[in-house]
């Protein structure tokens, strides 16, 4: 069965198509011939002028959405809420909590340089916002301090259970000798 169908105009011509139904054994499909292939062809072209104009709009509109993170990270103040942050800065790359405060820190690049910086919350607002907060002494530093202050404990200790120990000793001896307690010696006078 074959039959002709006008198409839709194009560039203020008709395009022709033809439409032939064919039988198979196993299924029925139809095959769709372009009778004039110079609109085919303008078509075709078109479609991917169409498509270019869309990939580089949906480019543009997507570049122009960024927002500099080291911009939009100084838009942040005391006071403001968990909420607000994260509506600027999305959500951060680590957290931490710690006494009582949630630390958010987040990592961003500007000209190539790593940034990180950090935003602190009391109760649910920031208390503050800038570098990373680093302890005055290293890790290192206070482990030896530890050490030492445990070294003069565990020895000012010893020290007292010795002693104690040595009292504990004499005041056990002096109860079994009766050496601890004073005795009564009566005086006695002389007759006369």
């Amino acid at each position: 069965m074959n039959f002709q169908k006008k198409g839709p105009h194009f560039n203020g011509s008709l395009m022709n198509f033809t439409i032939t139904f064919r039988q198979s054994h196993t299924s029925n499909f139809f095959a769709v011939k372009n009778s004039s292939s110079k609109n085919h062809l303008k078509h075709k072209s078109f479609r991917v002028a169409f498509k270019l104009i869309n990939l580089f709009l949906f480019l543009f509109l997507t570049s122009a959405c960024t927002t500099d993170p080291a911009t939009q990270f100084s838009q942040i103040k005391i006071g403001m809420e968990k909420d607000q942050v994260i509506g600027l800065m999305e959500s951060p790359q680590r957290t931490l909590r710690w006494k009582g405060k949630d630390r958010w820190t987040y990592i961003f690049y500007k000209d190539q340089i790593r940034n990180e910086k950090e935003v602190e919350f009391l109760e649910g607002f920031v208390t503050y916002v800038g570098d990373i907060q680093k302890p005055i002494i290293s890790a290192e530093e206070k482990d030896l301090r530890n050490h030492q202050s445990n070294a003069e404990l565990e020895k000012y200790y010893q020290n007292q259970m010795k002693n104690s120990s040595q009292n504990t000793f004499q005041k056990y001896e002096d109860q079994t000798k009766g050496t601890n307690e004073i005795r009564y010696v009566p005086q006695f006078k002389p007759i006369e």
